[in-house]
């Protein structure tokens, strides 16, 4: 017996064990390549087919496309999830799951806001939340909820190294990305990752989804460590004083009445759609005639501090250090234009219809440069000021410009009275006309149809509300004429809304014919000296200098470079920015 066992340890029996064993050690391998073969170009040619689907509605390039650098990325996080996940029939799909609806997710936000999705964005879903309907809410929801609830039931528990393994991958590559981001960018663009300035759906188009998602929040990492650079700059920087002391010594002290419309959209620019009637109030049109003019907003469908940042801050929305400016606003002086009219000796207010936790508001209004602010009592009891929202209508959920004009009109009566010969900014911001469009048809009745390629029911809702909004415009206009016939009164709109079909709906619709860029185009109404004037296409960034030029008489454009290049405007936004975003 005790031969035998020796004989069965002997090196050569042993090795001719292993020999018998090997057929199976290859089947098994077999399987494992055999799976692998099928499985991950399965989920690319799955990820093509979800990516074209999507790109007909979007207009965003389809992942082969990108694969240079897409496709391993998809891979590795693919596999990545699948690693952490028991073995079954639908572990494939579950982690498939995730990166399918970051794709529908991506081209879902393009399609409604025109602009690419980005990391930052999980910041503003509590306001995205605070403006949906409950049925929106609900859906939007779920398809966060549904990936990380599958991926969590699916996690192989008994095997946690795995599951742990995984997470510190993630997490090293996030890190990576948060506190090495210069490496991040670097290496991304040595590794030929497309950069495009002037187009972020072009980027995303060459480069992908995901790849762009990373890139995006690391270039925002390094433009935070930028304005830290900045900042002594920012504090010593003369532009400011001597802007301010420019208006003082030369300008005229008329006051100003700016007001941001919410998605003020001029129907009558729709050539594909014909209304039953002019769906301009008479009295608007006896107004303006054709006087109304062009501003160039940065955003579309939504982002309204976007464009309030430009209008207010003279510098282009750049989305450097967070997809909306706002947030990164502490409160400390910007050096934006309500703040440059205060030091040449005006006394500055801002009105605003909506919330006061609404993209950070009362910080950036204060770091802008306003003395008073105003929130309705309704939304800000604790403040002090002369809002009202008792007579919003349950069937609309938002203040009526009429009703917010009325108030402001009485305001800005009782200010002018009180304070004689003090030259006043009165700057409203309206949020009547926010998306879905809803109408009290008791107050308001319907009083357009429209004749359309395909049914829109935000258009026509949007067009009848037009109707009413351009009637309250023609009567504040006038009620602050009347009161102050030499002062500058300017009206823009935020933004176009999304409408049914987001950027479909325009093009569909043919929006100024589809023009280049017509989708950020939107109306601007211009009085000075109680008369409409029309001024040439400008971006809301100029609204600022159009203000300094009027109070200067032509002036300050006559001794100032009014319109710079793009680099020293984005020289300008990062000077502006590291005040912003400076501590208190």
């Amino acid at each position: 017996m005790g031969s035998l066992n020796g004989a069965l340890a002997a090196p050569g029996f042993r090795s001719f064990r292993r020999f018998r064993e090997w057929p199976k050690i290859r089947r098994a391998a077999d399987k494992i390549r055999i799976r692998l073969w099928i499985r991950y170009p399965v989920f690319l040619l799955f990820m093509e087919g979800l990516s074209r689907i999507l790109s007909r509605r979007s207009g965003l390039s389809p992942l082969h496309a990108q694969l240079r650098f897409e496709a391993p990325l998809l891979l590795a996080l693919y596999w990545a999830f699948g690693f952490a996940l028991r073995r079954g029939k639908l572990s494939a799909i579950v982690a498939a799951l995730p990166l399918a609806m970051s794709y529908v997710a991506c081209d879902v936000y393009f399609v409604a806001y025109g602009d690419v999705l980005r990391v930052i964005d999980i910041r503003n879903l509590p306001e995205l939340f605070k403006v949906l309907h409950i049925e929106g809410t609900a859906a939007l929801l779920f398809a966060l909820a549904l990936p990380l609830v599958l991926l969590l039931a699916f996690v192989d528990y008994r095997r946690y190294g795995r599951a742990l393994t995984v997470a510190a991958m993630l997490t090293l590559g996030a890190a990576a990305v948060e506190f090495f981001p210069h490496a991040v960018v670097k290496g991304l663009v040595l590794a030929g990752v497309e950069q495009m300035d002037f187009s972020d759906a072009g980027c995303l188009d060459d480069n992908g989804r995901m790849t762009v998602i990373a890139y995006f929040e690391a270039a925002r990492r390094v433009a935070i460590a930028q304005t830290i650079a900045y900042r002594k700059r920012a504090e010593d920087d003369p532009r400011i004083p001597a802007t301010a002391d420019f208006i003082r010594t030369n300008g005229n002290r008329h006051n100003v009445y700016l007001v941001v419309l919410e998605s003020w959209l001029d129907p009558t620019l729709f050539r594909g759609v014909t209304f039953s009637k002019d769906p301009r109030h008479p009295d608007f049109a006896q107004l303006a005639g054709d006087g109304q003019g062009f501003s160039i907003s940065p955003v579309f469908g939504g982002q309204t501090a976007q464009a309030e940042f430009e209008a207010l801050c003279s510098v282009p929305a750049l989305s450097q250090l967070s997809f909306i400016e706002f947030n990164s606003f502490t409160g400390h002086p910007a050096g934006c234009m309500p703040a440059i009219l205060r030091q040449a000796g005006y006394t500055t207010y801002a009105s605003n219809a909506y919330m006061p936790n609404y993209f950070n508001t009362i910080k950036a209004y204060t770091g802008i440069g306003f003395d008073n602010i105003y929130f309705a009592r309704e939304l800000a009891p604790n403040r002090e000021t002369y809002l009202t929202t008792q007579n919003v209508s349950e069937d609309e959920d938002f203040l009526f410009d009429g009703d917010l004009f009325d108030q402001n009109l009485a305001f800005v009566a009782r200010t002018l009275k009180q304070h004689p010969g003090q030259p006043i900014l009165n700057y409203v911001l309206t949020i009547y006309g926010h998306e879905p469009h809803d109408i009290d048809t008791d107050r308001r009745p319907l009083v357009l149809s429209m004749n359309a390629p395909q049914d829109d029911q935000q258009l026509l809702r949007a067009a009848n509300q037009y109707w009413y909004r351009t009637q309250a415009i023609a009567a504040y206009v006038r009620g602050l004429i009347k009161l102050d016939p030499n002062s500058l009164i300017i009206l823009v709109s935020d933004h176009v809304p999304p409408l049914d079909r987001g950027i479909d709906s325009y093009k569909n619709f043919r929006y100024l014919d589809n023009v280049d860029n017509s989708i950020h185009m939107n109306r601007i109404l211009v009085v000075e000296n109680g008369k409409v004037v029309r001024h040439e296409t400008i971006h809301h960034y100029q609204v600022p200098t159009l203000i300094y030029n009027y109070l200067t008489e032509e002036k300050f454009c006559a001794q100032h470079n009014c319109d710079p290049a793009a680099g020293e405007r984005k020289d300008q936004y990062l000077l502006l920015m590291s005040r912003a975003a400076s501590p208190m």
